[in-house]
């Protein structure tokens, strides 16, 4: 590697360029592609991601002799530990932008400010602003006990996903400035600072962004921002811009930001920006904002408001009836804020907590970390599911697909060249080496038995470089005489074959007298002249494999006389046979396709929203069945001209990229319309997955969205989806973002969430349902007993002692049963539904409330204020709204709190002392034959009402 202190010279002349740095015109094309009609982006993400192309273009666009020129401060030979530290100070620590102290008083005031708890604590106050202590003290328990448990399980989610994040420290290998000499020191990279000076190698994660300043074949991977899976070539700039060139800052040649990471080669870099003031973290500042709220949420609030609107309706109307029938309005007062509070389901914060409780250990089971409560919730509510492509539905590496012929038929030829040129060359392997290796080594197929490793001997070697973008090596077989040699070479398929003058014939059967050195044939008999129609064939087919979403290695080889000594180089490259392409691609995980089977029996719709190339992302979505496969057109296109026309391919309408995207942002309709048809979103940038997301969620009056990503690139549609999904391998952002964190790569963990997110919502909703039902059949039943009994009915502590009783019955809840078929389709909070639910099944627990007023007043003669039997008429009421019903296959847990509970509210009325505080008293034994009447015949009435709402409305619970 030469020396840094021979490439900057400080008498290196800037030539034209001022001492401020170059005026850098900035590509706007990423400003194009983030139009959308649903919301114009952020004035202050934009000046920021201006500053950051401003502060690297400054850079990126001199010579790498005259860098150091720009900025006097900073040396070649790096920082001296006084500069670093001092810079330290003024800049801060490089902290990565997801490792943020943990809000705890916010979780804390999140798990408070709840609709519920709200409410119950409104009516809390009211309970004792009337002196109802009771009251007051068992609302204000359900609120405290709701709250502590959201608080303390969301705790402890987010410890476990801050631990995750801070388990990996990186340390970064830097140049000091020492002894008048430059020193590679290492240090954590939270010290890294701009003007620092970073060696990098294989495997290295940038610390921030930089400007390469010496580089020796590096490629480094940008998944983690783009989501495109192959390395890009990274070189250093020798000259000054060309006119009108403009600066790219995910594409330029020279540019390695914060989060990247090198695959081959080495070199060093100069740090530019670090902390806050990286592209990254102009992605993860996005995060600070407030979220939207999601679905659960929403439905959530909206219930809130029908029960206050429903309390706020019915206590003034009782209490203005019963205060007209019996003329005590302060009695009437207490009975209405009795009425209002029987109204109201108290239990509620506790029941949907318990339930979001229950169901995060359950899926804890399965290595995931729940960290926002509702998320469970929320993915029994989604519609959508988004996904990013690389390392989510695919492994996020390279592997061998297919080895074809130049027509593109299967042909295990190139794959045994290609194999001998990578296992045998010295210079840093690349993926695509490792991958050709891995494969033939790891294969069972008898068919490469013919080449082992140590049965081949390298006479030479014309290593890979960017420019050719080739790598080629002179082979002999290690049993021969060392004279015969066989020329390999591997590369981008338009540059082997400008080098090819014949191409291999692999339908001939080998001639039997032919010379085959090496065990291969490739006497003129067996080739054929390249001629400019057979090249646009060979390019023809290599079109059709890119549209497949293979990414293409060609193979091409001819003799050589080896003859001691000798060297080769470049001007070797020539006079070569093409003998085929190797198809790589980024495989499916291996349970993705079965996951996204799973997902569809559950009425979730799949999209992928991907940086990666549209044939790339089409090919993923073919393999999952998410689109149909179509035959490709065999005609020849430059593979800009496919990837902006994905219509191309046959799956018009089907596959969207972010340029098109960005052209339909001043049409609205057919922007809605593109989002609601597509299954693909290709080449879009962070900020459009998000407006993506954002335009699915407000699409078909409301849907719920769940996003799947692990990138950097993925953390603003993670946030901004119902619930975000990141896997632990992800970017810390990615991870910081997300509401939900896999520890396993399985996706099938998400079907399981789905699943635990709708038995969560139809167990809590089975409690509001029947809750509100029955509260509000009561509520007709006071208004008729207020308009008919000259006494209460119940007394305000008889009635709330009787709702208590009927809440913790209802404890046991999230443990109960969820009938199959109420899981095939997505839930949520719907008030529409609550309140049919509550009007139609309501009012039939109304005629068994009257037949006991009945009973009480023509059986038992209960018909005066001053009667002595009132208890007894109040205690028939208090037992009669304690029948207890079940329907279906309730679990054992339900069945068991159900009748317990029923056996106490009997047992009340003949406990001493507690009879007497409640003014209850023993019923007659004949009131039990009633009783027992009265169960069957609720039961005959709710399964008949249950058969006809679901006819009237396709729905139940």
């Amino acid at each position: 590697m030469p020396s840094l202190a021979k490439l900057f010279s400080p008498r290196s002349s800037l030539g034209n360029l001022e001492k401020h740095g170059p005026d850098i015109p900035t590509s706007e094309s990423k400003t194009e592609n983030n139009k959308s009609p649903t919301q114009p982006q952020s004035v202050a993400r934009e000046e920021q991601e201006q500053l950051i192309r401003t502060a690297l273009g400054r850079f990126a666009h001199v010579p790498v002799s005259a860098i150091f020129v720009l900025e006097p401060k900073w040396n070649s030979l790096g920082l001296s530990d006084e500069q670093a530290s001092l810079i330290l100070k003024t800049h801060g620590p490089n902290t990565p932008v997801a490792e943020r102290p943990l809000a705890v008083l916010r979780m804390l005031w999140g798990a408070i400010v709840n609709p519920f708890n709200i409410l119950l604590t409104i009516l809390a106050i009211v309970s004792a602003a009337t002196q109802q202590i009771p009251t007051f003290i068992v609302m204000m328990a359900m609120v405290f006990a709701s709250t502590g448990l959201r608080y303390w399980q969301e705790l402890k989610s987010m410890v476990q996903a801050v631990n995750l994040i801070k388990s990996v420290t990186t340390n970064t290998r830097v140049l000091r400035y020492r002894n008048s000499g430059s020193e590679e020191v290492e240090i954590d990279q939270r010290n890294v600072v701009p003007g620092d000076i970073i060696a990098v190698t294989s495997g290295d994660v940038f610390p921030g962004d930089c400007i390469l300043i010496t580089a020796e074949a590096i490629t480094i991977t940008q998944a983690s921002l783009t989501g495109e899976m192959m390395p890009i070539e990274k070189t250093v700039r020798l000259a000054a811009p060309r006119p009108g060139e403009t600066f790219d800052l995910l594409h330029n040649d020279n540019v390695c930001l914060a989060g990247t990471s090198v695959v081959t080669g080495n070199g060093h870099a100069l740090v530019v920006l670090t902390g806050k003031d990286t592209y990254m973290a102009s992605i993860a500042s996005e995060l600070s904002r407030q979220r939207p709220d999601n679905a659960t949420q929403i439905g959530i609030k909206r219930v809130s408001y029908v029960l206050m609107a429903f309390m706020g309706v019915m206590a003034p109307i009782v209490f203005i009836v019963q205060g007209a029938v019996s003329k005590d309005w302060k009695g009437a007062v207490m009975f209405a804020i009795a009425v209002a509070v029987g109204i109201t389901p108290e239990m509620l914060p506790m029941i949907v907590t318990s339930n979001l409780a229950l169901s995060a250990v359950r899926v804890a089971r399965k290595k995931v970390i729940v960290k926002r409560f509702d998320a469970i919730q929320n993915l029994g509510a989604v519609r959508i599911l988004c996904s990013d492509k690389t390392g989510t539905l695919t492994a996020d590496l390279v592997r061998i697909s297919m080895s074809t012929t130049d027509a593109g038929d299967l042909s295990q030829l190139p794959i045994k060249l290609a194999y001998i040129n990578s296992s045998l060359q010295t210079g840093s392997r690349s993926p695509i080496d490792h991958a050709i290796v891995d494969f033939v080594d790891q294969s069972e197929q008898d068919v490469f038995t013919d080449i082992p490793r140590d049965g081949w001997v390298k006479q030479g070697e014309v290593p890979f470089d960017s420019s050719r973008r080739l790598l080629s090596v002179l082979v002999s077989r290690s049993d021969d005489d060392g004279s015969e040699g066989l020329f390999i070479t591997k590369g981008a398929v338009e540059e082997v074959l400008d080098l090819c003058v014949s191409v291999y014939n692999h339908q001939l059967s080998p001639s039997s007298n032919a010379p085959a050195p090496l065990g291969l044939d490739i006497s003129a008999s067996m080739t054929s002249i390249l001629t400019a129609d057979r090249r646009q064939k060979i390019l023809g087919a290599a079109q059709r494999l890119n549209e497949e979403g293979l990414r293409l290695v060609a193979v091409a080889c001819r003799e050589q006389l080896i003859k001691p000594p000798m060297t080769i180089s470049c001007s070797d490259e020539n006079e070569l046979i093409f003998i085929g392409f190797i198809g790589l691609l980024d495989p499916l995980k291996p349970d993705a396709a079965q996951a996204i089977k799973d997902l569809a029996t559950l009425n979730v719709q799949v999209r992928i929203l991907t940086g990666d190339a549209p044939a790339v992302a089409a090919k993923v979505a073919r393999d999952l069945g998410l689109i149909p496969s179509c035959q490709h057109s065999s005609s020849a296109e430059n593979e800009k001209d496919v990837e902006a026309s994905p219509s191309s391919k046959g799956e018009e309408g089907l596959i969207l990229t972010g340029t098109q995207l960005a052209a339909l942002g001043d049409d609205k309709e057919a922007y809605n319309d593109a989002i609601d048809r597509c299954i693909i979103f290709a080449k879009l940038s962070p900020y459009q997955k998000l407006e993506v997301v954002k335009a699915l969620r407000a699409g078909d009056g409301g849907r719920a969205v769940a996003f799947l990503g692990d990138g950097v690139n993925d953390a603003l549609a993670i946030r901004g989806a119902d619930v975000g999904i990141s896997v632990d391998s992800g970017t810390d952002i990615a991870k910081e973002a997300a509401d939900v964190i896999l520890l396993e790569k399985s996706l099938a963990v998400v079907a399981d969430g789905v699943i635990e997110g709708r038995i969560t919502l139809i167990n809590t909703l089975k409690y509001i349902k029947m809750a509100t039902s029955s509260n509000f059949g009561n509520v007709f039943s006071v208004l008729v007993a207020s308009a008919w009994l000259p006494y209460q009915p119940m007394l305000p502590l008889q009635l709330l002692v009787q709702n208590l009783l009927y809440d913790f019955s209802q404890a046991s809840i999230p443990w109960d049963n969820v009938d199959p078929e109420y899981l095939v389709a997505p839930k949520t909070w719907g008030a529409k539904s609550i309140i049919r639910f509550m009007v139609c099944l309501g009012p039939f627990s109304s005629p068994f409330d009257i037949i006991t007023f009945s009973i009480n007043w023509f059986h038992y003669g209960i018909r005066t204020l001053d009667n002595p039997r009132v208890p007894l008429a109040q205690t028939n009421w208090f037992l009669e709204g304690q029948i207890p019903f079940i329907q279906s296959r309730a679990s054992i847990s339900v069945v068991c709190t159900t009748f317990g509970i029923a056996g106490i509210a009997i047992a009340i009325p003949y406990m001493p002392k507690v009879n007497t505080a409640l003014k209850l008293t023993p019923p007659e034994p004949m009131f039990y034959a009633y009783l027992v009447g009265m169960i069957f015949g609720y039961a005959t009435i709710v399964h008949i009402v249950k058969t006809l709402y679901q006819l009237a409305f396709k729905e139940w619970l």
